[in-house]
């Protein structure tokens, strides 16, 4: 084997244990959310009666598909964003254009997502109301020590 054949192996091997340590790095975060966010919904919807509990989190479906579609394309405006910054020559039109896209699209989801709970929580009794307000709100982050 040529010295370059041999340097070019290694470095693609280096690349390869690199990009599956970041892989396994980050996947069990993923995970780790879900698990987190089922946990602060069963503390949310304790010592409701199971026809509440079931309707509340009926209601948490809901707004997961309404949001679903919302945010891949808000992704797929992020990537071409992303792919018109990195394009030789950069087109700074072609960027603004996306970034204004990007925009529009968060407003869009915001307006509409804010639709759906409005119409969810008009269906609740008040307690159950109280109890899914507490389901949406997002866990503070951690303290962050530098």
């Amino acid at each position: 084997m040529s010295k370059k054949f041999k340097l070019a192996f290694l470095a693609s091997l280096l690349l390869n244990v690199v990009l599956i340590g970041v892989f396994l790095g980050l996947s069990p975060r993923r995970f780790d959310r879900e698990a987190r966010r089922e946990q602060r919904m069963d503390q949310a919807l304790e010592g409701l009666p199971p026809e509440a509990q079931s309707r509340l989190r009926e209601k948490i479906a809901q707004l997961r598909s309404a949001a679903q579609p919302l945010f891949e394309r808000i992704r797929a405006a992020q990537d071409e964003a992303a792919q018109a910054l990195g394009a030789e020559p950069f087109d700074e039109a072609a960027y603004d254009r996306k970034i204004v896209e990007i925009n529009r699209l968060r407003m869009e989801s915001t307006n509409r997502l804010a639709k759906v709970v409005k119409e969810a929580a008009m269906s609740l009794p008040a307690d159950e109301r109280r109890r899914f307000a507490e389901m949406l709100r997002r866990p503070r982050p951690p303290d962050r020590k530098n």
